[in-house]
């Protein structure tokens, strides 16, 4: 994405923003942007103070460190929830077909911690907390380069007057408007993990969660380049780092949830994975395999990125109120699938119904000069498999 000649990174209209996020959400920006236009019209310090209540009085279950954060960076914090939404929404489409399909997470359910599965210490609360403090992270670095933000702009490591570098033959120079992904982590750590000061093991593995999620966005940030030279010939290029699309963030994470590591706490209150205590017996056996030359050599793995959960999660079958889970009852199954969207596995062996489904989609569009489309309604009829 080229930059614009303001220097900052071209994303869209800000009326396409409101479209995308829930009307809470949407609401929270407009209020917002018209305070902010007052108040920049007045130059009235009260205009923006009171601005700045009515916002971080409109998003529920603040803690008292979250909205004395949002009093004083009330449009920042609309971003932070804004990307705890794209999170939620991203949480959904990686678990589409998983017994927990995070229906019970909300934007306001992340912010007050009012599910009682973000209390427990299962791989889908880690994945949860992971998602959302990178959702968070996510949107204020773009929101940034977008010029939306009062306290931050572009990311001013990427954007200064920085000699032409030289990497595989092929020069650049840092330039346009990077996304600023240092000031998005940094609002992300003081947004979400100040909920966390118990210094229990629970506390302790958010944390380490919150920050996991947070680098599965650092690690995959992405660079754009815009070449300059006579004919193209791209003899020097222009390049800033943006975040990437969220769905590659969620990709990442879903792959470290299926491989998360299972903790334990030790003796002197830190976390270790429990694997460490009943391995010592067995790491003296692969040494002593090692001198006789028989053993492979174990790779480390990368702890600072996994994910960590020290309790075993439930199978998501039946529905439990008290632990927040719905159940798979009155799921759509496919009854030929062996994935996880197959009726034997969600379904957990009680079968399934077939039903007939009616809904209603556009057909038979045509285009009219000049220049819009105009279609009809056609109700639609099919047969599927719901769980029972």
């Amino acid at each position: 994405m080229p930059p614009s000649r303001t220097g900052r990174a071209y994303e869209g209209p800000p009326s396409r923003i409101a479209t995308r996020i829930g009307p809470t959400v949407a609401l929270l920006l407009i209020l917002f942007e018209h305070r902010r236009a007052s108040c920049l019209m007045s130059n009235s310090v009260d205009d923006w103070v009171s601005g700045s209540a009515v916002v971080c009085n409109g998003i529920p279950g603040l803690t008292k460190d979250q909205r004395e954060l949002c009093h004083r960076n009330p449009d920042v914090t609309v971003a932070a929830i804004k990307g705890l939404q794209i999170a939620i929404s991203e949480c959904q489409n990686q678990f589409m077909w998983h017994r927990w399909n995070c229906s019970s997470l909300t934007p306001s359910s992340r912010t007050q911690q009012s599910s009682v599965l973000l209390k427990r210490g299962y791989r889908e609360t880690a994945f949860a907390y992971a998602i959302s403090a990178a959702g968070v992270a996510h949107n204020v670095a773009r929101a940034c380069s977008m010029g939306r933000l009062l306290s931050c702009s572009c990311d001013p490591l990427h954007y200064m007057d920085n000699p032409p570098t030289t990497t595989r033959d092929i020069t650049f120079k840092w330039g346009g408007c990077s996304h600023n992904l240092e000031y998005g982590m940094e609002f992300s750590r003081q947004f979400l993990d100040t909920r966390e000061k118990a210094g229990d093991i629970q506390s302790t593995v958010n944390l380490h969660n919150n920050q996991a999620g947070r680098l599965a966005l650092a690690n995959n940030m992405q660079i754009r380049c815009k070449c300059h030279g006579m004919s193209g010939s791209c003899e020097l290029k222009t390049c800033w780092k943006i975040v990437p699309e969220f769905r590659v963030v969620g990709k990442v994470l879903k792959n470290r949830f299926r491989n998360a590591v299972l903790v334990t706490q030790s003796n002197l209150g830190n976390v270790i994975p429990s694997n460490k205590i009943r391995g010592s017996r067995r790491r003296q056996k692969q040494k002593q395999k090692k001198r006789r030359g028989g053993g492979r050599k174990r790779k480390l793995r990368d702890l600072p990125n996994q994910l960590y959960y020290y309790q075993r999660s439930p199978n998501f079958c039946e529905q439990d109120l008290t632990l927040d889970i719905p159940g798979t009852a009155g799921r759509r199954c496919n009854k030929t699938s062996t994935g996880g969207d197959g009726c034997s596995d969600l379904c957990c062996g009680r079968g399934y119904n077939v039903v007939r489904q009616r809904r209603t989609e556009r057909c038979r569009c045509k285009f009219h000069w000049c220049c819009f489309v105009q279609c009809q309604n056609c109700t639609v009829e099919e047969w599927i498999t719901v769980c029972k």
